[in-house]
């Protein structure tokens, strides 16, 4: 047996025993989504009561963490619902074509769930979300989350995930970065959440 292969069934049966339920400690805590910091319910008034964790700088009061391509940027402005914060005062502007990806996220073996609030300063715009996963073998997966489409008055986004990331979990994964395409329009983002557990 290849060594690959052997990670690849070592990583089976522990997944395999993570969804038995047959262990409970910090380890596979971790593996299942676990201690990714803090948690809320910031879409709760929109009756969604899954717990979040806000993804590093998800509240782009600074670019700090994300790397930015054709003219993204932090600008004044904010989400009218503050969920983060009354003291916000910035949000990310995507100009059509840019991009924005976040530093590397905690991750665990469910299906994470993405939400953010959004509005398009051009009257409307579509948003690309990708999940880039790294994994044991070394190797990068860029994961499909779907596009959003984006009306000019700020709103919550639908929950974004894919079912393939338990699947490149398998392999691995243990974090993943968040990729943000501006593919038409102009448009804001602000208060980016996850939740690493999405189906429960």
């Amino acid at each position: 047996m290849s060594r690959k292969l052997g990670l690849l069934c070592s990583a089976l049966v522990l997944a395999a025993s993570v969804a038995a339920g047959s262990a409970s400690a910090d380890p596979v805590s971790s593996l299942i989504g676990g201690n990714c910091g803090t948690t809320s319910t910031p879409f709760a008034q929109w009756n969604d009561s899954a717990s979040y964790y806000l993804a590093g700088n998800g509240s782009f009061e600074s670019a700090g963490g994300w790397t930015f391509t054709g003219g993204a940027a932090v600008v004044a402005g904010n989400e009218p619902f503050y969920v983060h914060g009354k003291q916000d005062h910035s949000a990310l502007l995507l100009p059509a074509g840019s991009t924005a990806t976040s530093a590397q996220l905690c991750f665990g073996l469910l299906n994470p769930g993405l939400r953010f609030f959004a509005a398009s300063p051009s009257g409307s715009g579509v948003v690309h979300v990708q999940f880039i996963a790294s994994g044991l073998l070394g190797s990068l997966t860029t994961l499909d989350g779907g596009n959003v489409t984006v009306g000019k008055a700020w709103a919550p986004t639908a929950k974004l995930g894919t079912a393939l990331s338990q699947l490149n979990t398998l392999v691995g994964a243990k974090s993943i970065s968040i990729k943000l395409t501006a593919v038409s329009g102009s448009v804001e983002v602000d208060d980016l959440y996850i939740d690493p557990f999405l189906a429960r």
